[in-house]
């Protein structure tokens, strides 16, 4: 026969009985990889709604679009290209600065 509890005893079997069990770490990768991977799910799906949204804006102000952007093309080329050349030069010149 088993000595009878203290109440000290019982109070601890009671707030025993209450606590949860301690979770297995396995279980615990594998809720947070799930939960990751919907996240991810959910981020893909909404930038492909966003991309096809967009890309859907795109197509139909094309014609509108072509027409107001042409002239101001025309006369940006000459600009661009001396702009791109010489962030390419500054890019380079940093890169060889670094290395020395």
């Amino acid at each position: 026969m088993t000595p009878p509890m203290t109440p000290d005893e019982k109070l601890a079997a009671f707030f025993d009985a209450d606590r949860a069990p301690a979770a297995a770490p396995a279980f615990n990768a594998a809720v947070m990889e799930r939960v990751a991977r919907r996240e991810l799910v959910r981020a893909l799906l909404t930038g492909a709604v966003l991309a096809l949204g967009g890309g859907v804006a795109l197509w139909a102000t094309a014609p509108v679009l072509a027409t107001a952007l042409e002239p101001l093309s025309q006369s940006l080329l000459a600009g661009t290209g001396l702009l791109v050349a010489t962030l390419s030069l500054v890019g380079l010149g940093e890169r060889m600065l670094r290395k020395a």
